[in-house]
C-alpha cells in the first residue's frame, strides 16, 4: 500500500514537472514569436516609410514640374501681353514668336516663326518692348533668322547717337561683353558732356526709318590715352537670355 502511494506521488511529481516544462516551452516560444513579430513589424514599417517617402518625393517632383510649367506659361503670357501692347502702339510691326535659340549661337542669332509669307524682309529691324534686339539676317517661307545686336563686332558695327546734354554725339556700337552684359560705343569725338543714364539710339545713317530706335543707356565713360576720342559702355534693357516674342518692322514695297 505504501509502495502504491509513493508511486502515485512520483507520478504526480512527474506530471507537475511536465506541466511546468510545457508552460516554460510555450512561454519561450511565445517570446520567440513575439521577437519575430516585432522584427517583422519593424521591417514592414521601414518598407512602408520607404514607399511613402518615394511617393511623396515623386509627388514633389511632379509638383515642381507642374509649377515650373505654370511659371513658364505665366511668363510667356506676360511677354505676349507686352508684345501685343507694343503692337497696338506701333502698327508697322509684326509680332513673331522665337522658335529657336541654341546655346552654340546664343549671342548671335534666334529664329522666329514668320517669313516672307508674312512680308518679312532681310535687314528688317527687330525689337521688343525694351528696345533694339537685332536685324533679320535670313528669310524663308515661314521662318526667319534674327541676327542679334549682341553679335556686333568691328566688322559689323552699328552707327548710334548718344543723346548727351542738348547734343547728339555720334559713335559706333562695336562690341558686346557678355560677362558684364554691356555694349561698347567708341569713336565719339563730340565734346558734349555725357552722363550716366543718357540714352543711346540708332543714328538712322544706314536707314532713316530706324532713326531714334532705343538701344540702351550709358553706364560709364572712358577716354583713351591721347584724349582724341571717347568710349562709353551701354546697358540694354533687353534681356537677351529670355527672348519669346519680337516685333519685326514691316517696310513697304
Amino acid at each position: 500500500m505504501r509502495k502504491s502511494i509513493n508511486g502515485k506521488r512520483k507520478t504526480d511529481k512527474n506530471i507537475l514537472i511536465f506541466i511546468v516544462l510545457f508552460i516554460f516551452i510555450i512561454y519561450i516560444s511565445n517570446r520567440k514569436y513575439l521577437f519575430i513579430e516585432n522584427a517583422f513589424k519593424n521591417v514592414s514599417t521601414k518598407i512602408n516609410e520607404f514607399f511613402i517617402d518615394k511617393v511623396y518625393s515623386t509627388k514633389n517632383y511632379s509638383n515642381k514640374m507642374i509649377n515650373s510649367k505654370i511659371k513658364y506659361l505665366q511668363d510667356e503670357n506676360n511677354d505676349l501681353r507686352k508684345a501685343l501692347d507694343f503692337k497696338e502702339k506701333n502698327e508697322n510691326f509684326l509680332i513673331a514668336e522665337v522658335v529657336n535659340h541654341t546655346s552654340k549661337t546664343w549671342f548671335n542669332k534666334v529664329s522666329i516663326n514668320k517669313g516672307y509669307n508674312s512680308n518679312i524682309k532681310k535687314d528688317s529691324l527687330v525689337v521688343n518692348e525694351n528696345g533694339l534686339v537685332g536685324f533679320i539676317g535670313k528669310v524663308s517661307k515661314n521662318q526667319s533668322e534674327v541676327k542679334l545686336i549682341t553679335s556686333v563686332s568691328d566688322d559689323n558695327m552699328l552707327s548710334v547717337f548718344v543723346e548727351a546734354q542738348g547734343e547728339a554725339a555720334s559713335g559706333m556700337l562695336s562690341y558686346y561683353d557678355n560677362k558684364s552684359d554691356l555694349f561698347k560705343v567708341e569713336s565719339i569725338t563730340s565734346k558734349a558732356e555725357i552722363k550716366k543714364g543718357d540714352s543711346v539710339v540708332l543714328s538712322g545713317f544706314d536707314n532713316p526709318l530706324y532713326k531714334g530706335i532705343y538701344v540702351g543707356a550709358v553706364v560709364k565713360e572712358e577716354t583713351d590715352n591721347y584724349g582724341l576720342s571717347r568710349t562709353v559702355w551701354v546697358k540694354s534693357d533687353v534681356n537677351f537670355n529670355d527672348l519669346m516674342f519680337l516685333g519685326v518692322y514691316l517696310t513697304e514695297g
